[in-house]
């Protein structure tokens, strides 16, 4: 395959940005639909996203088999078989969807009620999280429609449907929420209940698309082989998934560490959790071409290639991150008073924000870095390394801090403990070169 470049990494990159983006732009205006109606509502509707993405992340994380083996057939010159694994994902995730929804939904009161949200805000947020979970198989679905695709080296297309999914939804939720075209005014399930019917619309108009062979490339056929082939995806991305589960339920502890600490503390980490958003957008996004590019140059036989197009995705991440950090540090305080207007909440954000800084090119490096190790089929090792991480810097750690009465600032500098673990262990096994030796496609 020929060298990547600086240049080339962006052509693949900038759409997935963008595709993140708008997610979190359609989540931004919900919780600006909510914020409309009442403080119960925002609770409701903040706890009920935060809640289906914590469980949405761990089947996400099953992609890494998608991303592997699609992308190393693609690089191979064997578009069957890259085809028929973007086929068997397809299935797989469905059926992820459906028994997500089968396991979250009767226990959806027990879920909520993990938040402590006042009764009334209890009530939206159960009702808010059901409709979410319900529609969980078609939003999986587009998930690794798109991620197959990407895994080609055609983000376009993922764009486009992003795109198309975002306006579709956000038209829909006003439209369930306030109750436009004589449709009932359902209050703010109708945000939740638009979303869904948005996803499924755009997902199955995608995916018929995609059969009549519209689009970049055509699914194979997934019966020849597919217990197989179900088992090797399975193998690749059961690791990523139970990193995510871990990463998801150490973040939780930590926050009910951080919670001890009263209100403003908490909401200062929340808020700061927000401006951090963009920034991981685009480091999950240079995440995502490291692996591709990585999938794709050892599907060719090219190992130095796989090698350099990671290290040089890498290090353009960490210069955007060392440049996004320098201009959060300039504007720390402008940013806090532009968030709230709380002088107790301000006198913590900024120096919250300038650990935040800091902690940014430690995460460009941990996500380009275990990014290229997913790609090659090594998802083995970042679990392990989060696991390490998290058990140390989100939950021994802030428990010794809280336990000694430690200034809150401590707890907040635990990031750059996590991200520096990640990164730094990431990035050793990544230069040993180690991830090489994953089997090749003729051997799975």
């Amino acid at each position: 395959m020929k060298s990547v470049s600086t240049l080339s990494i962006w052509r693949l990159t900038w759409p997935t940005i963008i595709s993140n983006i708008a997610f979190m732009v359609m989540g931004l205006v919900f919780l600006k639909v909510a914020g409309g109606m009442g403080t119960d509502e925002v609770a409701a509707a903040t706890t009920g996203q935060r809640l289906f993405f914590m469980l949405h992340a761990v089947m996400m994380g099953l992609s890494s088999g998608t991303t592997a083996l699609v992308g190393r057939y693609w690089g191979a010159d064997d578009k069957e078989r890259a085809g028929r694994f973007a086929a068997i994902s397809v299935i797989i995730f469905c059926i992820d969807g459906i028994l997500l929804s089968w396991i979250a939904i009767p226990f959806r009161e027990q879920l909520v009620g993990i938040f402590g949200l006042s009764p009334e805000a209890t009530s939206l947020a159960i009702d808010f999280f059901y409709w979410t979970a319900l529609f969980a198989p078609p939003m999986l679905v587009s998930f690794v429609v798109s991620t197959a695709f990407r895994a080609t080296g055609d983000s376009t297309t993922p764009l486009l449907l992003a795109l198309v999914s975002v306006a579709f939804g956000i038209y829909l939720g006003l439209a369930y929420t306030f109750g436009w075209h004589g449709l009932t005014a359902l209050g703010l399930s109708g945000l939740a209940i638009g979303g869904g019917v948005s996803a499924t619309i755009s997902t199955v108009i995608f995916l018929l698309i995609w059969l009549l062979g519209g689009l970049s490339f055509r699914p194979s056929n997934p019966i020849p082989g597919f217990l197989a082939d179900s088992k090797a995806l399975i193998k690749i991305g059961t690791p990523a998934a139970f990193e995510q589960m871990f990463f998801q339920a150490g973040l939780l502890v930590f926050l009910v560490f951080l919670a001890s600490y009263g209100d403003a503390a908490f909401a200062t980490y929340g808020i700061g959790l927000s401006i951090l958003g963009l920034m991981i957008v685009i480091a999950f996004s240079f995440s995502i071409s490291s692996a591709t590019l990585v999938s794709q140059h050892l599907g060719a036989g090219d190992k130095k290639g796989a090698y350099d197009a990671a290290w040089r995705t890498m290090r353009t991440c960490a210069y955007i991150m060392v440049a996004g950090g320098a201009v959060m540090s300039f504007f720390a305080e402008q940013i806090s008073r532009f968030m709230i207007d709380d002088p107790e909440v301000i006198v913590l954000m900024v120096p919250f924000i300038y650990i935040i800084s800091c902690s940014l090119p430690l995460m460009g490096i941990e996500f380009s870095m275990a990014g290229a190790l997913r790609g090659a089929g090594d998802t083995r090792y970042p679990m392990m390394v989060t696991i390490f991480s998290i058990a140390l810097s989100r939950i021994l750690v802030p428990f010794i801090l809280v336990t000694i009465g430690a200034d809150v600032m401590w707890l907040y500098a635990t990031s750059l403990l996590d991200f520096g673990i990640k990164s730094s262990l990431n990035m050793r096994r990544f230069r040993k070169k180690t991830w090489m030796q994953v089997e090749q496609p003729s051997t799975l």
